[in-house]
């Protein structure tokens, strides 16, 4: 099978640390994404080409936005919902994740194609086993899904939403869950594509609406894209070494934006772009309305 080559070039310069979560805001026409390490929030306009940055107080890993208006951010302390402005706003914790492990952080955040909201944790020294993944239903009550995990990242969801795709980064592979929409039930894990062979490690991925899975290599300079039966087809290569997540973006959501995190020569904390040749899935609002819980 021929694999199609592809190259990314700068979106926007951004000179960050660790950028990540990038999501697609249609009725704003922008892109959302944080800086982890830096603490800030970015905001690039689609239209206008600017990009505005807004410093946080607490380590944010994630910028969704809230179904009906307002911002999901995603904290160390769990998920915050911001009703107005972000940056005159530091939000209200509404889900309160994992307040007693001093050590622990949010990462990787995503919404299913029902609006819940799925949460994964680590430790900070990425100790093995100490993170876990949650899901926040519409009601704001949040469940332990899954345990023993490392770093918790990518997420997605295939277009009918009976598959869920997973990925904890040090086990070098794609895993997949059957889902159920109704419910929000991840079950059946098991292993989809083995990334082993590939250089890097799996971090961020998004979904196309072929069904098929773009996954960021960091350390690898690449973003690979596995058709719906797991065959790699396509290589986003950049001209840094450690992509971190990907999201399809523009009105047309016919652009795939690439965030990245700086390495040790000083290269990367970009966001890249490229054409993909297909069409993506949708970024999916957060769909919570209620008075909050703990996990």
């Amino acid at each position: 099978m021929t694999v199609m080559e592809l190259r990314a070039e700068v979106l926007v310069r951004v000179g960050g640390s660790l950028l990540e979560g990038p999501a697609w805001d249609a009725e704003a026409g922008r892109v959302l994404f944080v800086d982890i390490l830096g603490r800030r929030l970015h905001a690039f306009d689609w239209a206008s080409l600017e990009l505005s940055t807004i410093e946080v107080a607490e380590t944010t890993t994630a910028w969704i936005p809230w179904e009906g208006g307002g911002s999901a951010l995603v904290t160390r302390d769990g998920l915050r919902r911001v009703r107005g402005d972000v940056a005159g706003d530091p939000g209200d914790l509404v889900v309160s994740i994992e307040a007693d492990l001093e050590g622990n952080r949010s990462n990787d955040a995503k919404c299913d194609p029902r609006g819940r909201l799925w949460i994964g944790t680590m430790a900070d020294d990425a100790r093995p086993d100490a993170g876990s993944l949650y899901r926040v239903d519409r009601d704001l009550r949040c469940t332990r899904s899954l345990g023993s995990l490392t770093i918790s990242n990518g997420m997605g969801w295939s277009a009918g939403g009976r598959r869920m795709f997973f990925v904890d980064s040090p086990t070098r592979r794609v895993d997949v869950f059957d889902y159920r929409p109704d419910t929000g039930r991840a079950r059946a894990r098991r292993p989809w594509v083995d990334i082993s062979r590939f250089e890097g490690v799996p971090d961020g991925l998004t979904i196309d609406a072929e069904g098929a899975v773009w996954v960021a290599m960091h350390d690898g300079g690449t973003v690979l894209r596995f058709d719906a039966h797991g065959r790699h087809v396509a290589t986003v290569r950049l001209p840094v070494a450690r992509p971190t997540s990907c999201v399809f973006a523009g009105p047309e959501l016919d652009r795939l934006v690439v965030t990245t995190a700086r390495a040790e020569d000083g290269t990367g904390g970009d966001v890249y772009v490229c054409e993909p040749g297909v069409v993506g899935t949708r970024t999916v609002a957060f769909a919570g309305a209620g008075e909050g819980r703990s996990a």
